[in-house]
């Protein structure tokens, strides 16, 4: 099969806001992250989407431990490793780019401000530029987090700016209620909208995660899937899912579907790194 026939998978394992309380499947302590790493890359992921977390299971900016982090999986895997530079409860720009420390492969950019149900993520202009100056500084490349079409649009500005270089890969996710729904037409529009030569990904949060991830596979697209975005197995939620678990699913379906799981290697000749 070649390369444009294969489906990367990107597992997002942990997140920000999940504790041991909402699961006891979510991955905290390094070796629990290593060994998730380990499983999914197994099941046939190429991408792992990582948080680090303190002993108190509160989201960690601390460059040391990201270093030490993304050397463990590096020696544990041949995963692709995307660090979070999330602002969703940071907004110092120091803080966040922190984890570039580690020199990952890739490290997400949320393109724009938007609300979570409960909280917000502010991302400003400056805050945006700054964080993809760093990425681009650290020979990482950016992960494009959009939660609506305007990120695109102001994503497309900024690589007309020569701020974002290609290569350029999008992860378009769908189903936070502050932000796009999950429906064919909004996943088409934001495609559209996409430069030539983009790699682009789906995600859906919580029970949108599944369908997300089909309608991206049928639409030639990629995926994203884990515990970050989606702890259920099942619709009526009283099965607690695995990050193993869920990327296995997704490539039963995708092979059903007459495409292959990317290695890592493949998914750098599609996303076109170094």
């Amino acid at each position: 099969m070649s390369d444009s026939r294969k489906l990367i998978i990107n597992a997002a394992i942990t997140g920000t806001v999940l504790n041991s309380t909402d699961t006891p499947h979510l991955p905290l302590s390094f070796e629990e992250i290593v060994e998730s790493c380990r499983l999914v890359r197994g099941a046939g992921a190429a991408i792992v989407h990582l948080h680090a977390r303190n002993s108190d299971q509160s989201p960690c900016y601390d460059p040391q431990v990201y270093t030490e982090l993304v050397q463990r999986v590096r020696d544990a895997t041949d995963l692709i490793v995307c660090v979070s530079l999330s602002g969703r409860f940071v907004s110092d720009l120091d803080v966040r780019a922190a984890a570039l420390a580690a020199r990952p492969d890739m490290a997400s950019l949320t393109a724009g401000s938007m609300n979570f149900m409960t909280q917000p993520s502010i991302n400003s202009p400056d805050t945006i530029r700054g964080l993809a100056e760093r990425i681009h500084a650290s020979e990482a490349i950016p992960e494009i987090e959009v939660f609506e079409a305007g990120f695109i649009n102001y994503a497309n500005y900024l690589i007309r700016k020569g701020v974002l270089r290609p290569p350029h890969y999008f992860n378009l996710l769908f189903g936070s209620l502050g932000a796009a729904p999950l429906e064919l037409i909004g996943l088409g529009h934001m495609v559209s909208m996409l430069p030539p030569g983009a790699v682009w990904s789906v995600g859906g949060m919580g029970q949108y995660q599944l369908d997300a991830n089909v309608m991206a596979i049928a639409a030639g697209g990629h995926v994203r899937v884990g515990l970050e975005d989606n702890i259920y197995y099942d619709r009526d939620k009283t099965d607690l899912a695995d990050n193993v678990r869920l990327v296995a699913r997704i490539v039963r379906i995708a092979r059903e579907m007459g495409r292959e799981p990317a290695t890592p290697d493949e998914a750098r000749r599609i996303i076109g790194m170094p």
